[in-house]
């Protein structure tokens, strides 16, 4: 009777440690498949790992911090200096874009508990392995962001 209870708690406990899935397990699975180096993708997975607990996917994450942000800023930029000034586009604004993307930038990363060194890593993975995959959809929420 002991070995059949004991059974049944190891049995419960193994069920209760299956690992649930995670927002972000479609990225890691796709890093896999295409075969990058696993130091690469313990890398990933501690950035995906981040994102999941702030219930971010991946992707909404890398167009937020490129595409959004860049939009929110110059319309920003434009409400505080005019049109005129968004329209010229000299020194002045791209100082002042920079000064702001860079504030923004810093906010959103400290916000998903990111440092710059994951962000750039994140990119890199995203341009070298995951834009021809992913890239179609990029585009399409560029398009509907304007």
């Amino acid at each position: 009777m002991r070995i059949f209870l004991l059974l049944i708690g190891l049995s419960l406990s193994l069920l209760s440690c299956k690992k649930e899935p995670q927002l972000n397990d479609g990225i890691h699975d796709d890093l896999v498949e295409m075969g990058v180096a696993k130091d690469s993708i313990q890398k990933m997975d501690t950035i995906l790992g981040k994102l999941n607990k702030k219930n971010t996917a991946f992707l909404d994450y890398y167009f937020h911090n490129y595409y959004e942000l860049d939009k929110e800023i110059h319309d920003e930029i434009k409400k505080l200096k005019g049109e005129q000034f968004v329209y010229d586009k000299d020194e002045e604004y791209f100082t002042l874009f920079t000064k702001i993307a860079t504030q923004k930038g810093d906010q959103y990363l400290k916000s998903l508990g990111m440092t710059e060194e994951e962000e750039h890593f994140a990119l890199e993975l995203y341009i070298l392995r995951l834009k021809k995959k992913y890239g179609p959809t990029i585009d399409e929420r560029m398009r509907n962001l304007n």
